[in-house]
C-alpha cells in the first residue's frame, strides 16, 4: 500500500500529459511480468531457443536438420559387403522397353550390383543394352535366357562371385540380397529364387528373379549347354532353368526366412500385401499362398510387376525416407 501511495503523489505532481504517459510505462511494464511468469515455461523457452525439440524437449543440433537431399543413413555395412559379395545382375528386356522399365532399373536399384547388364534381341550401344540372335515373345525366353548365360559365362564368370536374372519389371532390394548370400559358398552348387511346385517339381520363378552361384554358372556352360542337356529354347524359362539346374546337380530350397516369410516375391508389393493373387498362384505357391505383411520378410529381396513409377517410389523410401525419432532394429 505504501508504494502505492507514493506513485499516486508523484503521479499528481506531474503535468497531465506527464501522468498520461507515465502511467502507460508502468501498464507497458506490468503485462511484460504477467506474460513472462504466468506463461507455459516450455513456450518461453521455445521462444528464446528456436532449436528445442518439442518431442525429446532437447536442443537439436542444427546440423541435423540439414535440408540437403543427401540421406543421412550409415552404408558402411553395405559397403563391406558390396566388395565381400560381388554380385552380377543382368536384365532381361525388350527394344520397346528400353526408355520406361529398362531406363527404371538402371536409375533405381541396378547401380548397386557390382556389375549390371542388360540382354535384348536387338543391341543398343547407347543405353547399353547387349543383343542377343533370339525373336522376341513368350515362346523363346529361354533362348533369351540361354544365350545370356552363355555370354555371361564366357565374358564375365570373373567378375563376380553370385550372378542373378532379372526382368526389367523386378525391383531387387540389392543389399538384402548380399545379405542373404553371405553366409553362402559361391564355389558350392547353390540356387536360390521363390520357390513353386508343379506337379511335386520344386522350380523358381523367374519373376521375382534367381541367383546362382558362380559354380552352378559353371555347371549348366559345362555341364549342361556344351553337353545338350539342357534346353535352349521354348517357353516357360523359369521351369525349364530349374530343370537344367537338377540336370546338373544343383537343388532348389525353399528359400522363406526364419518366420515363413518370402524373401522372393514374384508378384507386386500390393498383391503380396493385399492378398489379390492369380489363381495360378494359389495353384502353385509351396508356401501356401500367403498374405498380408507378415508374409514378406523384413528382409525382401524383390518383387515383381513393379511399374517404373513404383521403382522410383521404393527407391525413394528405401534410400531417402526417414522417420525423425525412430530406429529400426
Amino acid at each position: 500500500m505504501r508504494s502505492i501511495r507514493i506513485l499516486w503523489t508523484r503521479l499528481r505532481r506531474l503535468a497531465p500529459i506527464g501522468q498520461i504517459f507515465l502511467v502507460l510505462v508502468y501498464f507497458v511494464a506490468i503485462v511484460y511480468f504477467i506474460v513472462l511468469y504466468a506463461s507455459p515455461h516450455g513456450v518461453i523457452r521455445m521462444n528464446r531457443n528456436e532449436n528445442l525439440d518439442l518431442h525429446t524437449n532437447q536442443t537439436r543440433n542444427k546440423s541435423s536438420r540439414s535440408t540437403s537431399t543427401e540421406h543421412q543413413f550409415n552404408d558402411t555395412i553395405a559397403k563391406k559387403l558390396k566388395e565381400k559379395v560381388r554380385l552380377l545382375v543382368w536384365v532381361m528386356t525388350t527394344p520397346t522397353n528400353l526408355n520406361t522399365k529398362a531406363k527404371a532399373v538402371k536409375e533405381t536399384w541396378g547401380p548397386r550390383c557390382n556389375k549390371l547388364l542388360f540382354f535384348s534381341s536387338e543391341e543398343n550401344s547407347s543405353f547399353p543394352v547387349i543383343g542377343l540372335n533370339v525373336s522376341e515373345g513368350r515362346a523363346h525366353l529361354t533362348a533369351k535366357s540361354s544365350q545370356a548365360w552363355m555370354y555371361i559365362y564366357k565374358n564375365h564368370f570373373n567378375d563376380a562371385d553370385w550372378f542373378m536374372k532379372a526382368d526389367d519389371d523386378t525391383y531387387v532390394i540389392v543389399e538384402n540380397l548380399r545379405y542373404f548370400l553371405s553366409d553362402k559358398n559361391s564355389s558350392e552348387p547353390h540356387y536360390f529364387g521363390h520357390t513353386f511346385i508343379y506337379y511335386n517339381f520344386t522350380y523358381y520363378s523367374g519373376g521375382s528373379g534367381y541367383v546362382m552361384s558362380k559354380e552352378s554358372l559353371r555347371k549348366i556352360n559345362e555341364d549342361g549347354y556344351a553337353k545338350k542337356l539342357c534346353d535352349e529354347d521354348g517357353s516357360f524359362e523359369d521351369y525349364r532353368m530349374s530343370k537344367c539346374m537338377k540336370v546338373v546337380g544343383v537343388r532348389t530350397v525353399n528359400t522363406v526366412d526364419d518366420h515363413g516369410r518370402n524373401r522372393f516375391n514374384c508378384l507386386s508389393m500390393q498383391s503380396h500385401l493385399n492378398g489379390t493373387y492369380p489363381p495360378w498362384y494359389y495353384k502353385y505357391d509351396i508356401n501356401g499362398a500367403k498374405k498380408g505383411k507378415d508374409s514378406i520378410s523384413n528382409y525382401a529381396i524383390s518383387f515383381h510387376y513393379a511399374k517404373p513409377e513404383m521403382m522410383y517410389i521404393l527407391d525413394f523410401v528405401l534410400y531417402n525416407l526417414q522417420v525423425y525419432g525412430i530406429n529400426q532394429h
